[in-house]
């Protein structure tokens, strides 16, 4: 791919004196080397079990092995003598000695339910912490663990959404809720239900969304050690955000933020599920600070499926109107959100609500969601906050209004989707498009995959029995928020800008202080690059340092798609003034003005007229220790900003899925998924590339294996190892290829949008109307996920006991 450059970019960096020639010029767009490889390939990276104290303890969780039960006693006493154990934590002594856990994202108009470290009375799912235990050793604190006695009495447990909302259904918490329902939220424009009534044409269904785990590949991590006379907390923790987990632990262990330094070197993979704090930090610091020693807790994968939070699971009741002619004319999304026993730091996916009319000019339409408790492991964020689940839900009934109409899907598409003159659009929920060509992708697509030719051929088997379908779903993807006062309003604890801090060092390169967390999204890279870019330095010597609330200005953190957007403003405000004040030393050392001058590489010289120039060492070193400056400035040369993005931008773009259906058993094939993606300028294209592609693993993942599966009767995660749980390897992913366009956001510092999260929206819909075009003359439909030759098969039969004349 090769990127252009906005051209507001090059005024932009044209303002500044910037010679767009340098070298460091153009490594904006370019696939420059990721500065996170060097260490990460030589394994010298930092993760959380790689931090080792020489008299540090290890920690082990006993966990609820019911659903829903009351703790009626713990005995804890024989554990306690057990050679090498050093504490145990049990309920009351963390309510004693903390606060409960505080959520970063309320669910709006939700009552507040306290959340302790330890189940207090009663615990609502398996796997919920009950006592912890501190040993000289793993292997011996999991001993404790069998040697401690728990009194349970096993309570009424609901592990199904709809369920919960029954009569009936057992209240998870009756102090504070006569229901299950936590809360109800609608978002409107026009009148939906009018256009409902007088349309000529109504699709409709119940969609289902499966629940998932994120699974990155490092656990969640935790080595906290407690300096009682400096009163200092040193955590080192697996998190995508130290700022946040920092204030959420001050507040839990009733400390100053001041005490706390929590500090996220490399974090193998978060996917939204490291957002904020999680009950075993809470338990850790406890022990650290009573015992006076380092304890470190690493989560196996047993516990990780049970008491890491889930994702997605929703039930979407989707009517889509169109009229005589196929224009989209309302929609209504009624849908219920599983969030399991409690409320999370992130709480369930918002998001579906946001993007639920897609990428197509619908002005009147209805959402409302429902947040309900069931006995499960609790929801919080996971890549794609509910895009992922209401476009399966769109798209897939815009091909059945399409097959009702005996129109072609792509056509239909085509008709109804926004153009780029009506954009920027302001949907039904509030949400404002900010760019794009949105049937651009979708015929990049089509033509990609040779739909013209596909349409025209009828669906008959090849020579070995299968029958070829191609399938399609267009997408939105909101990347970034609006600003502070949006997120103000759903009563988020968190901002919406992101903060940097430029240093200047004698050696003449630029120390770059961000609390980002390096999560394997290349955020070092990016940053280098923009930092590079805005200062004409040479990209090897801006060095980034990310991670640690001691260091860096206080943040937010990486995850919604946003740090792009938010942290590109911030590096372009504070280069302005690092660069401002980089010129006026060296014009003061040259005997020149500011204004002749420009930055090229690893020195300062003149834009034109002279060969003379000054080392960046020099003038960095001048600054530094404050000789040989000009009188009237003053020492150092550093600049730190806080940017806040004006609105969030809205990636789009368009799948096509290429499946190969077995008629008779329902096995398929996927042979081909190619995915036309736009994301704004682009910074790094082999990045970009890179986080499309493992996007869509993950999505892929989550439409055709994965599942987290309660047993309805025992209220049992059944799916909860790496045997039961079918996470796609390398074999199983199929063929996939990408396009890009490039359609600068008008609303974002250099045009860029968001790339994070795009590629987990759109499979489940393309290979779900793919698999149904290549069964179109059947009748099947597939109205839930994950889609496996089962349901395949198992549609296929709905369909035949649905025909006239046929018997299932």
């Amino acid at each position: 791919m090769n990127a252009r450059m906005h051209p507001g970019l090059r005024e932009e960096l044209g303002a500044q004196g910037h010679d767009h020639g340098s070298p460091a010029a153009r490594a904006f767009g370019k696939s420059m080397p990721r500065k996170e490889d060097e260490r990460l390939l030589r394994g010298d990276g930092k993760f959380v079990d790689d931090v080792q104290y020489a008299h540090q303890l290890e920690m082990a969780v006993l966990r609820c092995p019911f659903p829903h039960a009351r703790i009626r006693s713990v005995d804890t006493e024989a554990a306690l003598a057990l050679p090498g154990v050093r504490h145990i934590l049990t309920a009351k002594s963390v309510r004693d000695l903390s606060d409960p856990l505080t959520v970063l994202r309320p669910v709006p108009n939700a009552p507040s339910l306290p959340y302790y470290a330890l189940a207090q009375d009663v615990a609502l799912y398996e796997g919920q912490p009950v006592v912890s235990v501190v040993a000289t050793s793993r292997a011996v604190a999991e001993d404790a663990l069998e040697l401690i006695d728990v009194d349970y009495e096993p309570l009424p447990h609901v592990s199904d959404a709809i369920a919960s909302l029954e009569e009936g259904a057992p209240v998870l918490h009756p102090d504070s809720m006569k229901s299950n329902l936590m809360a109800r939220q609608t978002d409107a424009a026009g009148d939906a239900t009018a256009r409902m009534q007088e349309a000529v044409h109504i699709i409709e269904d119940t969609m289902r969304v499966n629940r998932v785990t994120p699974l990155p590949m490092e656990t969640r991590g935790i080595v906290a050690s407690w300096r009682p006379g400096a009163r200092e907390l040193l955590v080192y923790l697996s998190t995508q955000t130290p700022h946040l987990v920092r204030k959420q632990l001050a507040e839990s262990l009733r400390l100053s933020e001041s005490c706390i330094q929590v500090i996220a070197r490399d974090v193998g993979g978060g996917f939204g599920q490291k957002l904020g704090a999680f009950p075993e930090d809470v338990l850790a610091c406890l022990h650290a600070m009573i015992l006076r020693r380092p304890v470190k807790w690493i989560e196996d994968r047993m516990e990780h499926f049970r008491a890491s939070t889930h994702g997605r699971e929703s039930v979407h009741r989707f009517r889509l109107a169109a009229d005589e002619d196929g224009n989209f004319t309302g929609i209504i999304n009624d849908y219920v959100t599983d969030i399991g026993g409690w409320n999370s730091p992130f709480g369930s996916a918002q998001l579906a609500s946001v993007v639920f009319t897609g990428p197509y000019k619908v002005p009147d339409a209805s959402v409302t969601r429902e947040v309900v408790l069931t006995n499960k492991t609790p929801v919080g964020a996971y890549r794609g906050y509910g895009q992922p689940e209401v476009n399966f839900a769109l798209e897939v009934l815009v091909d059945r209004m399409a097959r009702k109409m005996g129109r072609d899907p792509f056509d239909l598409r085509m008709q109804n989707l926004l153009q780029p003159q009506d954009l920027p659009w302001t949907t039904p929920s509030g949400a404002v498009y900010d760019s794009g060509d949105y049937p651009r992708s979708l015929r990049m697509a089509a033509d990609a995959v040779s739909y013209e030719a596909h349409r025209m051929a009828p669906r008959v088997p090849r020579a070995d029995g299968r029958i070829v379908g191609i399938g399609f779903s267009s997408f939105v993807e909101r990347t970034g928020y609006a600003s502070a006062r949006f997120l103000a309003k759903r009563g988020s604890q968190f901002g919406a800008h992101e903060s940097v801090t430029l240093r200047a060092n004698r050696s003449g390169g630029v120390d770059v202080y961000t609390g980002v967390s390096s999560i394997g999204q290349s955020g070092e890279t990016a940053i280098a690059q923009l930092c590079s870019e805005a200062l004409g330095i040479d990209y090897e010597h801006i060095c980034v340092h990310s991670g640690d609330t001691a260091t860096s200005p206080l943040n937010t953190g990486a995850f919604a798609s946003r740090t792009l957007i938010a942290v590109a403003g911030a590096v372009r405000e504070a280069a302005q003034a690092f660069q401002a004040k980089m010129l006026r030393l060296a014009a003061w050392t040259l005997e020149t003005s500011p204004d002749d001058l420009c930055v090229d590489g690893d020195v300062v010289r003149f834009k034109a007229g002279s060969t003379q120039s000054v080392p960046l060492p020099q003038v960095f070193t001048r600054a530094i220790v404050g000789q040989g400056i000009p009188a009237n400035e003053s020492p150092g040369l550093e600049a730190t900003s806080h940017y806040e993005p004006p609105d969030a931008a809205f990636a789009f773009g368009a799948a096509a899925a290429v499946v190969a259906v077995d008629p008779i058993t329902g096995e398929f094939q996927i042979e081909r998924f190619l995915i036309v993606h736009d994301c704004g300028v682009v910074v790094n294209p082999k990045v970009v590339d890179g986080q499309v592609r493992g996007a869509l693993v993950q999505g892929l993942g989550a439409a055709l294996g994965e599942e987290l599966r309660y047993d309805e009767e025992t209220g049992q995660l059944v799916s909860g190892s790496m045997l039961d749980y079918f996470v796609p390897i390398a074999a199983d992913v199929p063929p996939i290829d990408m396009l890009h366009t490039e359609v600068p956001s008008p609303v974002t510092p250099y045009g860029v949008r968001g790339v994070g999260e795009v590629g987990t929206i759109p499979p489940g819909a393309a290979i779900v109307n793919a698999i149904c075009d290549a069964l179109s003359d059947r009748g099947v439909e597939i109205s839930s996920l994950p889609i496996t030759p089962e349901a395949v098969w198992r549609a296929m039969e709905r369909a035949k006991s649905q025909q006239p004349g046929v018997n299932a």
